[in-house]
């Protein structure tokens, strides 16, 4: 005898299939989400030269008053065409027999400019000559580096302090020229670890090169080996970050709040054209920072920590 079985569709089963649906979506919609925060927030590097030869300059953390102007061939910079520059370092002398410095070091002046540049062959002891296109201001005010901050005790060491840009900027290709012109601090002057000029078999000369300026005329430099930090985009995760942080309420009315492991001291506020339009110290346990001054839209907060290290988050202004 042939048996048929007939299974009615009932409406509970429409429901939990149409639940299903919804939390498959909802899945997908995370994973999708999380892969993209992922690529928005990744960080390249580049240290210029990839070399370890001795030497040293004084320019860049000098106690006296400095311009000092590097120059990169194209060719060494090729994984940052496309990224947001974002910050540099520098490092101790492998002799260097304690952390720089003893005591906080303040510069009182600090600025960083970005600009492409002549061929590091070509270049000549006229900082203007050696600049094409226009120069831009990544960095400016005060320098505050904290005791013990650039790290001995490596051969080489480790680049471990970063000097944060202002403004983030935008790695096109060509040429590179870092011009930093500062005014000395009250500490110690610090040489740094560096190619010599006459040290062609590691690059000077073609690959890279500088001058630099005291009180008298353009003179010929050592190169200091440099690490250039960059972001992929200035876009990031909205609401939870890297390493325990968090921003709430996002949206945000008049007050944002930090929840972090780490001691945030400065906090930087940019639009989406790269521009800080905002900018504000902190010296409290619960960082904040009061966006009554924003008008509505969405932004990315820089967070700054004691250390220098920065993290960013998209937040929105309601």
């Amino acid at each position: 005898m042939k048996t048929t079985l007939f299974f009615k569709k009932s409406e509970n089963s429409d429901l939990v299939l149409h639940d299903m649906k919804m939390k498959l979506s909802l899945a997908f919609l995370f994973i999708a989400m999380i892969a993209g925060f992922a690529n928005l927030k990744a960080q390249t590097s580049k240290i210029i030269p990839d070399s370890n030869v001795s030497g040293s300059f004084l320019s860049p953390l000098a106690n006296s008053a400095r311009t000092y102007q590097m120059l990169i061939d194209d060719t060494q910079l090729t994984p940052l065409v496309g990224k947001y520059l974002n910050s540099i370092s520098f490092r101790l002398l492998a002799s260097a027999s304690a952390p720089w410095p003893a005591t906080d070091a303040t510069f009182s002046s600090y600025q960083i400019y970005l600009s492409n540049g002549v061929d590091p062959a070509n270049r000549q002891l006229d900082f203007a000559a050696n600049i094409t296109g226009a120069q831009t201001m990544v960095r400016t005010g005060a320098l505050i580096i904290p005791a013990g901050s650039l790290t001995s005790g490596g051969d080489p060491n480790a680049f471990s302090y970063n000097i944060l840009f202002d403004t983030p900027y935008l790695y096109s290709g060509g040429n590179l020229i870092i011009e930093i012109r500062h005014t000395g601090s009250n500490s110690s002057s610090l040489s740094t670890h560096a190619v010599t000029s006459t040290n062609t078999s590691a690059g000077y000369g073609t690959l890279f090169s500088a001058c630099w300026q005291a009180s008298g005329s353009v003179t010929n430099g050592n190169f200091t080996y440099i690490k250039i930090n960059s972001l992929d985009a200035l876009g990031v995760k909205s609401v939870t970050i890297d390493d325990g942080f968090s921003v709430y309420p996002n949206p945000v009315k008049d007050t944002l709040y930090v929840k972090s492991a780490k001691d945030i001291t400065e906090f930087n506020v940019f639009n989406f054209a790269g521009q800080k339009i905002l900018s504000q110290k902190n010296s409290t346990k619960t960082p904040q920072l009061n966006t009554s001054s924003l008008q509505k839209g969405a932004y990315i907060l820089q967070m700054i920590d004691k250390e220098g290290n920065s993290t960013s988050a998209r937040f929105v202004k309601d």
